[in-house]
């Protein structure tokens, strides 16, 4: 069935469908430095490293088992974050191709949390 037969034809939609078509596959990122933000204040919630990003952030977020950034935030009596919409309301940066493996992932990290002072990595 065609995205028209379902009445999707507008420009608009057409328009984001022929980009998708368009666009050029890109790798998974594997190992990375992160850190979970407020996307309204802007605040640092959390910075980790992975060498699995997208396991490790489904480790944050997972709603079946826990969500950990849930937990963070339902814990928190200083925050006005509602848990139950944690995801829509933080905001994940990630920088990759660091050198060195752990140690480099690590070194970067600990940089990080140094510098931004997330409020819920512990020391």
């Amino acid at each position: 069935m065609a995205l028209d037969e379902f009445d999707g034809g507008s420009t608009e939609l057409r328009d984001v469908v022929n980009d998708f078509k368009e666009k050029e596959p890109t790798p998974h990122v594997r190992s990375a430095v992160y850190g979970i933000f407020d996307a309204e204040t802007r605040a640092c919630l959390y910075i980790g490293e992975a060498k699995w990003l997208i396991s490790r952030l489904n480790d944050h977020y997972n709603t079946r088992t826990g969500s950990q950034i849930k937990a963070f935030v339902e814990n928190d009596d200083e925050i006005d974050i509602d848990a139950s919409n944690v995801w829509e309301r933080t905001a994940v940066k990630y920088v990759s191709g660091i050198d060195g493996g752990q140690k480099g992932r690590k070194e970067v990290e600990s940089v990080l949390i140094e510098e931004l002072n997330p409020r819920y990595n512990t020391r």
